[in-house]
């Protein structure tokens, strides 16, 4: 496989059915040649689930429903998944593949770490105002729009596919006064 580029404008978004975005992947990655893409994976995030009574980390996408793609050859990689079964779109504008923007792909970079996954956050509640001590949103608190802790999740603003976007975020908090 081609070496990973810090590229941020060959970032494309490949839209399929909800809940096979890893077999979409592996499927992509067998078909097309090596050349014609750096890197193919599934955002992930790590999540806090109570499973037989404890509490255990687990990988879900980051967002359900679809993959990226880092490719110069966008075209290509588009005409071959065709030949894909359960394969929806590239996202385009105006019927041309369109590349996240770069504050897309900076924005996913800042918060994800090596093999593309959101890990989880940690930090406390003192009165209304929330600090996160470790984890990709300490220091990033502003963009953190409202915590579920049950669920163990902050719904953090995000620029994705030209809008705003809020995604479900790890995030435990360990103290509340």
């Amino acid at each position: 496989m081609a070496e990973l580029t810090q590229k941020t404008d060959n970032w494309y978004v490949i839209q399929v059915n909800t809940g096979i975005e890893h077999t979409m992947c592996e499927s992509i990655k067998q078909m097309l040649e090596p050349e014609c893409y750096q890197r193919c994976f599934v955002p992930m995030a790590q999540a806090r689930v109570k499973q037989n009574g404890k509490y255990v980390t687990v990988e879900r996408p980051l967002f359900p429903g679809y993959l990226f793609i880092i490719t110069d050859r966008v075209e290509a990689v588009q005409a071959a998944l065709w030949k894909v079964a359960k394969f929806k779109r590239v996202l385009a504008a105006g019927g041309i593949p369109s590349p996240l923007t770069e504050a897309e792909v900076r924005a996913y970079l800042a918060f994800s770490r090596e093999g593309y996954t959101v890990s989880l956050s940690k930090g406390f509640i003192l009165g209304d105002k929330i600090t996160v001590t470790e984890g990709p949103l300490k220091n990033q608190e502003g963009l953190i729009r409202k915590i579920d802790r049950h669920k163990r999740i902050a719904l953090v603003e995000m620029p994705f596919l030209g809008t705003t976007t809020l995604v479900r975020v790890p995030l435990e908090i360990v103290d509340k006064s």
